[in-house]
């Protein structure tokens, strides 16, 4: 009796100390504690305009950049960037498919400013575009759907690995 009565004491104030524990009256975690949440959602999904946007090159952060389109795409030394979000991703064409890249591995270009800055080069490159359409003097280059095996960082407007290519369009 005297044991059952004891069991039946430590069972109610366990199941106290887990009531206070459960409303916050008591902090049974520790200060150590931490909780990590990955969620792995997968590439971007792809890049979708109705031709092949034209790259054109911005001298100040030395990288190419894709106009006309509602994305951030930019290309370097043979191989395409994609900005979605605060995640970066390459690809070998301007529609992927798309691998994460982390920030610390960007080029030097795309790492050195804020994408506003980017954007703001890619913006007034864009204008002078416009404004000069066909007559347009500056290195540029129709963007490739997909890697084809050309090389793409050594030909015309590919460049040679600095993002300087030549100027005019790409294999033409």
């Amino acid at each position: 009796m005297k044991r059952q009565m004891m069991k039946s004491a430590l069972t109610v104030g366990f199941l106290t100390l887990a009531g206070l524990a459960t409303s916050g009256a008591i902090s049974v975690a520790s200060a150590e504690t931490q909780v990590h949440i990955n969620v792995n959602i997968g590439p971007p999904p792809p890049v979708i305009v109705q031709a092949a946007p034209t790259m054109v090159f911005l001298t100040e952060p030395g990288v190419y950049a894709a106009v006309g389109v509602p994305y951030d795409i930019f290309f370097f030394s043979g191989r395409y960037y994609y900005l979605r979000g605060n995640d970066w991703f390459w690809g070998g064409g301007y529609g992927g498919p798309w691998t994460y890249v982390e920030y610390r591995t960007l080029p030097p270009g795309l790492r050195k400013y804020k994408v506003e800055r980017l954007r703001d080069y890619r913006e007034r490159e864009y204008v002078v575009y416009r404004q000069q359409g066909p007559k347009f003097k500056g290195q540029h280059f129709e963007a490739e759907e997909h890697e084809h095996g050309k090389g793409n960082g050594n030909s015309q407007g590919g460049g040679n690995g600095n993002g300087h290519g030549n100027s005019g369009k790409k294999g033409k």
